[in-house]
């Protein structure tokens, strides 16, 4: 071999050692004592390679924080008594990840030398005893099955009382759900010592059982019987005792205050509640206002028909609005104060106002203080929302929802089930809490009874009676023009329309509404007034702010999960 061949091969010896070194557990030697009370203490001597690659600081183990057993989910009590390394106690701290409960050994500012280490783990868990009808099992997975690196040899001691009578022995090599064989076990007094006979490899493990007599190890006593009971039933009994007692709460305040008072009969009233505007009319009706813009145009209507402002809502984009050269602090009586307040916000010191086409933000403020002072007249002394209670409710339903949450090993239908009558529960209590007043229940009564009228005029055969009767009076021009903007209100102006048109068809022929600023021509009144009302709507909602949605995707999500059982790796 030439000089230049041996200084090569010599490189690729050099660079080619660090990879022949590899990481691994070169002793796994469990010890553990089963107690006469089932508890056991663990004792874990973990003999590891180290050569600076995934060991670098020290090793970290995992032990399932979860176990099943008769069909339920149970967690895992434990309690770390001693960490080594090399014979010398070594810093750990502890954590929970998914199904894992996690010592991590080591010091993140100190650095191992490579080469062998020795790790001891020492910990006590409760109650790992199985309990059957006719026997007692031990049932231990001795190395867990999520290593990242291979275990050359392992061993298990198991330790029981000496009055124990044994009357099975298994155990169990491989990967998860494997049967393998590949160990042996001999009898020292009171030991089971089982030795694995191969290597095994990463994500590999062994598993012990010892079945024996019943009799020796003492059965659960009451406190274990009712921890596990609380582990099992603790989650869905905390949410089931809180809903009942939520329950009686929200009903004793819904006898409080929440049940309505006593409502008169309703029969067709003829003339609109006296001192109550359109808007006011239809906030108290619809308890805080409906969908829509119906208070607003019922006032823009009425302020045009007192001969305040005239509306021109022949556009379907646009409705113009001109306050008229009299209007004035004259004539204003039996307008209400917000009306008034209304119609000098949405013109300041101008006379005209278009609406649509542009968001306008004079008309927003002057709209969003109008909706304001109507809450601030016709809300408290008419209709109680009785907030107190179902926010107070809806808090202590997301602490329940949390502590079950919390309390649960794992989430099961009946928790679902659950969940979904605890948010029943609010919902239901949501639309009984609010009530009227005494005054509210009256006026809601009345304006019922008007809206039943202006809806059955033309059964009424208004145009039949006599002025002066105790029948209601007739239909005039002045009467349809005078409740038009109430109808507006109510949502029963195509009704009050068409017995306008059908009572006095001559009349209603030849109306021309000078506040309207448009002419009838060829179609009906019944249909210019439904347009009327839906153009004012449009050029109403073009002129306010408009919310907007967004939506994205493509790498904002995550995914996460995954339990394990034991193992462990290096850090």
């Amino acid at each position: 071999m030439t000089i230049r061949a041996l200084f090569f091969a010599l490189i690729a010896l050099f660079f080619a050692t660090p990879a022949l070194a590899t990481e691994q557990i070169n002793n796994f030697d469990v010890a553990i004592k089963v107690e006469r009370d089932g508890d056991i203490i663990v004792t874990e001597t973990i003999n590891v390679r180290s050569e600076g690659n995934e060991i670098r600081r020290g090793i970290f183990r995992d032990l399932p924080r979860f176990y099943e057993q008769d069909g339920a989910r149970f967690h895992y009590e434990y309690d770390v008594l001693t960490v080594q390394r090399d014979n010398r106690r070594e810093k750990y701290d502890t954590e929970t990840e998914g199904n894992a409960y996690r010592i991590i050994i080591g010091d993140e500012d100190v650095f191992l030398d490579n080469g062998d280490h020795t790790y001891v783990i020492r910990y006590r868990v409760k109650n790992q005893i199985r309990y059957f009808a006719d026997h007692d099992e031990f049932y231990w997975n001795v190395t867990g099955n999520y290593w990242n690196f291979p275990i050359a040899h392992a061993t298990a001691s198991i330790t029981l009382p000496r009055e124990v009578h044994i009357r099975e022995v298994h155990g169990f090599t491989g990967g998860q759900g494997a049967t393998g064989g590949d160990f042996t076990v001999t009898t020292a007094g009171e030991r089971q010592i089982f030795n694995t006979t191969r290597l095994l490899y990463a994500q590999e493990g062994l598993s012990v059982s010892i079945a024996f007599d019943k009799g020796v190890i003492d059965p659960p006593s009451a406190s274990d019987i009712a921890s596990l009971w609380w582990q099992r039933w603790g989650s869905l009994s905390v949410l089931a005792a809180s809903m009942l007692g939520l329950f009686i709460w929200l009903y004793r305040g819904f006898n409080r205050v929440g049940r309505d008072p006593q409502k008169d009969p309703v029969f067709p009233r003829y003339e609109a509640p006296q001192g109550y505007s359109p808007a006011g009319v239809h906030y108290i009706y619809n308890r805080g206002g409906a969908e829509g813009h119906r208070a607003l145009i019922a006032t823009l209507m009425y302020l045009a028909i007192k001969g305040r402002i005239t509306v021109d809502a022949a556009d379907k984009k646009h409705t113009r609005l001109t306050r008229n050269s009299s209007s004035t602090s004259a004539g204003i009586d039996g307008i209400a104060p917000e009306d008034l307040a209304f119609e000098t916000d949405l013109f300041g010191g101008g006379t005209q106002k278009t609406l649509g086409g542009a968001v306008d933000t004079g008309f927003t403020s002057a709209y969003t203080s109008f909706t304001k002072t109507l809450g601030e007249r016709y809300g408290e002394g008419y209709f109680r929302w009785n907030l107190g209670y179902t926010i107070t409710a809806l808090a202590i339903s997301i602490i329940v929802v949390v502590a079950a949450a919390f309390l649960a090993n794992e989430w099961t239908w009946w928790l679902t089930l659950g969940l979904l009558a605890l948010a029943a529960l609010n919902i239901l209590f949501m639309y009984l809490m609010p009530a009227p007043t005494e005054k509210g229940q009256k006026l809601r009564t009345e304006i019922e009874g008007f809206k039943l009228y202006m809806e059955t005029a033309e059964k009424l055969q208004l145009n039949a009676v006599k002025p002066g009767s105790d029948a209601p009076p007739p239909m005039t021009t002045e009467r349809y023009e005078k409740f038009l903007p109430y109808a507006v209100a109510l949502g029963v102006e195509k009704p009050w329309t068409k017995h306008f048109e059908k009572l006095i068809p001559q009349e209603a022929a030849n109306y021309h509404p000078s506040w309207a600023g448009i002419s009838v021509g060829s179609q009906s009144f019944a249909s210019l007034s439904d347009s009327m009302v839906s153009n004012m709507s449009s050029g109403v909602s073009s002129s306010m702010p408009q919310s907007s949605s967004s939506s994205g995707s493509g790498g904002g999500g995550s995914s996460g999960g995954g339990g394990g059982g034991g193992g462990g790796g290096g850090w």
